[in-house]
C-alpha cells in the first residue's frame, strides 16, 4: 500500500521519425484512442497518483484531444528538442503544481501498458532508496563497434539488461540531479537513472518486469501489437450458459488467461443477472439449446452490458439442427445476420452466431474460434453465421 502522493511526468513530445508517416506516433489511433492516451488513463485510474505532467509538442492540438477524456489529474506543457530537456520541463511544472510530492515516476507515453502492480514496486523502492527502474532480460546481444566500422567487442548478456519505463525517483532527487547535469547530458543523454547515479550519487533498485508488459511503440508493426495486447487486456467476457454445458466451462477456464475479467452466468433461473457479481462487460457470449430468443439478450440482460466500449455478443447453439438448416439457403442466413447486426449496434456491439452442427464437436474447437473472435475487431465478422 502506498501512503503518500505521486506524481507522474509523461514525455509525449517525440517525431516519431522511425514509425515513419506523417503522424507523429503518440497520436496514432489505437482502440479509437490517440496512443499516449491508454497510458495516461491507466495512472489516472491509480489512487495514489496526485498529478500528471503529459509534456506535447502541441499542447493546444493534445489539449482538445482531452476534450471527450476524464482526466483531471492532467498538466499538459511544452516539450522540449531532448527526451532529457523535456522531462525537466515537465518536472519543473510539477514542482510548481505540489511541493509536497515525495515520489515522481517517469513513463514514455508511447508504452501503452502500465503494470500497476509493478509501479507499486518501483513507487515504493524509490521511496526506500532514492530510485528504482523496471528492466528486462537482453534478447540480442550487443556489439561494440570501432571507429571504422569493425567489431571491438561483445558484451556478455547475462551481465547487462534492458533499461525500461515506468522509473520512479523521490522527487529532491530527480529534482537535484536536472539541476547539475550538463549541457551535453541534457542533449544526448536519455537514461534518468544514469543522471540519478551521476549526480546525486544514487545507485537506483532495478525490478525485473515482463517483456509482454515493458515494450514501446516504435517500428509501425509495433502498432498492431498494441492494438492486440490492448484489446485483449480491455476485454471482459460474460459468459452466459446452463450450468451442465461443458463447452461452456471450457471456455471460462481457457479465457481466464486472455482476457482481463471473465465470469459464467447461470441462465436455469429468471434471477440469474442478479446473482452476477453485478459488473458490466463488453463481451457476452450465449450458449442456447437449439434456438437464439432474440429478444430476451437485450431486454433481460441489457444491465450486463458495457456500452461505453465496443465489444461482441457471440450466440453459440450447442445443439445445432443440420437437417432445419438445410432448408434455409445462404440469402436466409445472411439476411438474418444483418438484421442482428443492425439491432445490435446501438449497443457498440458486434455479432456472430456459431452453429455446432455436430452434437459431438470437440469443444476445444470451438474455444480456438472464440478466442480468435474476441482478439480481432469486434465488426470485422459483425453478421456473419459461423458452422463448426
Amino acid at each position: 500500500m502506498v501512503d503518500f502522493d505521486v506524481g507522474v511526468i509523461l514525455p509525449a513530445a517525440g517525431s516519431g521519425e522511425r514509425l515513419g508517416g506523417s503522424t507523429p506516433k503518440q497520436y496514432c489511433k489505437i482502440l479509437d484512442k490517440p496512443l499516449f492516451l491508454h497510458a495516461l488513463e491507466s495512472f489516472e485510474n491509480i489512487s495514489y497518483v496526485r498529478h500528471i505532467v503529459l509534456v506535447v509538442d502541441d499542447p493546444a492540438n493534445v489539449e482538445a484531444l482531452l476534450q471527450e477524456s476524464n482526466c483531471p489529474k492532467v498538466l499538459v506543457v511544452q516539450g522540449e528538442t531532448t527526451r532529457h530537456r523535456s522531462i525537466r520541463a515537465g518536472l519543473q511544472a510539477l514542482s510548481k503544481l505540489d511541493c509536497e510530492l515525495r515520489v515522481v515516476i517517469v513513463h514514455d507515453a508511447v508504452r501503452p501498458i502500465v503494470p500497476s502492480d509493478l509501479v507499486e514496486q518501483l513507487v515504493k523502492a524509490a521511496n526506500e532508496n532514492g530510485a528504482a527502474g523496471s528492466v528486462c532480460p537482453l534478447i540480442s546481444t550487443v556489439l561494440s563497434a570501432e571507429s571504422d566500422g569493425s567489431l571491438q567487442t561483445a558484451l556478455d548478456r547475462k551481465s547487462h539488461l534492458a533499461s525500461e519505463t515506468p522509473q520512479a525517483f523521490q522527487m529532491n532527487v530527480l529534482l537535484s540531479s536536472y539541476n547539475k547535469c550538463t549541457e551535453e547530458d541534457l542533449d544526448c543523454g536519455t537514461e534518468c537513472l544514469q543522471l540519478a547515479l551521476l549526480y546525486a550519487g544514487v545507485h537506483a533498485r532495478l525490478i525485473k518486469g515482463s517483456p509482454n508488459d515493458l515494450w514501446k511503440v516504435t517500428l509501425h508493426r509495433d502498432l498492431h501489437m498494441a492494438t492486440e495486447c490492448l484489446r485483449e487486456r480491455s476485454n471482459s467476457v460474460c459468459i452466459m450458459a446452463t450450468e451442465d454445458s461443458e463447452p461452456a466451462k471450457l471456455l471460462s477456464e481457457s479465457l481466464a488467461s486472455h482476457v482481463q475479467r471473465v465470469e459464467r452466468v447461470l441462465t436455469s433461473n429468471e434471477d440469474s443477472v442478479s446473482r452476477s457479481s453485478g459488473q458490466i462487460f463488453n463481451n457476452i457470449i450465449f450458449f442456447h439449446a437449439s434456438q437464439i430468443d432474440m429478444e430476451s439478450p437485450l431486454l433481460n440482460f441489457s444491465s450486463l452490458f458495457d456500452l461505453d466500449n465496443q465489444g461482441l455478443i457471440i450466440h453459440v447453439l450447442e445443439q445445432g439442427n443440420a437437417e432445419e438448416l438445410q432448408t434455409m439457403n445462404v440469402y436466409d442466413l445472411q439476411l438474418s445476420g444483418q438484421r442482428m447486426a443492425r439491432q445490435y449496434q446501438k449497443l457498440k456491439k458486434g455479432v456472430v452466431v456459431i452453429h455446432c452442427l455436430d452434437n459431438d464437436t470437440d469443444s476445444t474447437n470451438l474455444v480456438r474460434l472464440v478466442t480468435s473472435l474476441l482478439k480481432a475487431h469486434p465488426f470485422s465478422l459483425s453478421g456473419q453465421t459461423l458452422f463448426l
